[in-house]
């Protein structure tokens, strides 16, 4: 099995590279915009809370009043709700449909197989692969955010700031899992495994969001992952027990229906 995890990580290593630069690039330019919008908050503030509450709230994540001047509501609305996380899901659904599928489509698949390695064992390298780049893409973002928050005068705690990224990326990871299991579960789920990921995730986000624009929507925003992530209340040391039970029941799904359904898959 490490043997295993160690080649995909070989394989993986410039993408993962990539990946950590654009999400340190991506945050540090978010934080250092921070003083000058501080500076112009009275007016920001006054055009973001004139705005339909389902256009604002693509940004805020349900924040009935937002106030730019205040690091939380800033952190929040411009770099965990949404920039972070769909920039992290989008490596999540691709690392997560593909981590099989490459191997798969190569007819490598088989060769893995014929090692005395079992396909419980070979499910689980694969899925310690797709944790092991979010660990050190999330680790490196979360380090720059705890360095540079200081310097540009937002000082929030570094614990928060530590559980509130661990949360962004297990969200964001949990996309991957979902298209993960789906790759592994069966032939037909195999197919449509990164379109389904993609529609629950980027999907869900549209649906949480726009749910303050009407009331009908409400309902069925609850049925949304993106719901439940309240990056806000992570940020005030508030916990968030709709977002603890929806990355549990992705776990153990990922762990039941990945392991069931590639035992019996006829990979040939």
């Amino acid at each position: 099995m490490i043997p295993t995890l160690l080649w995909e990580l070989r394989q993986r290593k410039a993408a993962i590279l990539w990946w950590t630069i654009g999400s340190l690039i991506l945050t540090v330019a978010i934080l250092s915009l921070y003083p000058s919008i501080r500076d112009q908050a009275n007016q920001l503030n006054q055009v973001i809370n004139q705005l339909p509450p389902g256009l604002r709230d693509l940004k805020t994540g349900g924040a009935a009043q937002v106030d730019v001047a205040d690091p939380v509501q800033f952190l929040n609305s411009q770099l965990f709700y949404a920039t972070l996380p769909i920039l992290w899901i989008i490596l999540a659904i691709t690392r997560g449909g593909s981590v099989l599928g490459r191997d798969e489509q190569n007819h490598t698949l088989e060769l893995l197989l014929a090692r005395p390695v079992s396909r419980g064992k070979l499910l689980l390298a694969k899925a310690l692969s797709l944790v092991t780049e979010f660990v050190v893409v999330a680790g490196v973002t979360l380090l720059a955010i705890v360095l540079l928050s200081p310097h540009f005068s937002m000082h929030v705690g570094t614990w928060n700031l530590a559980v509130a990224t661990f949360y962004t990326a297990a969200f964001s990871l949990s996309f991957g899992f979902i298209a993960f299991t789906l790759q592994a579960a069966s032939s037909l789920t195999r197919r449509a495994a990164v379109a389904i990921a993609v529609a629950v995730g980027f999907g869900g986000y549209l649906l949480a969001s726009l749910s303050g624009l009407t009331d009908w929507l409400k309902g069925p925003a609850k049925f949304a992952p993106y719901h439940y992530f309240t990056p806000d209340k992570i940020l005030h040391g508030q916990s968030v027990a709709g977002l603890n039970i929806y990355l549990w029941g992705v776990l153990v799904l990922t762990v039941v229906v990945s392991c069931l359904g590639f035992r019996r898959r006829d990979i040939s």
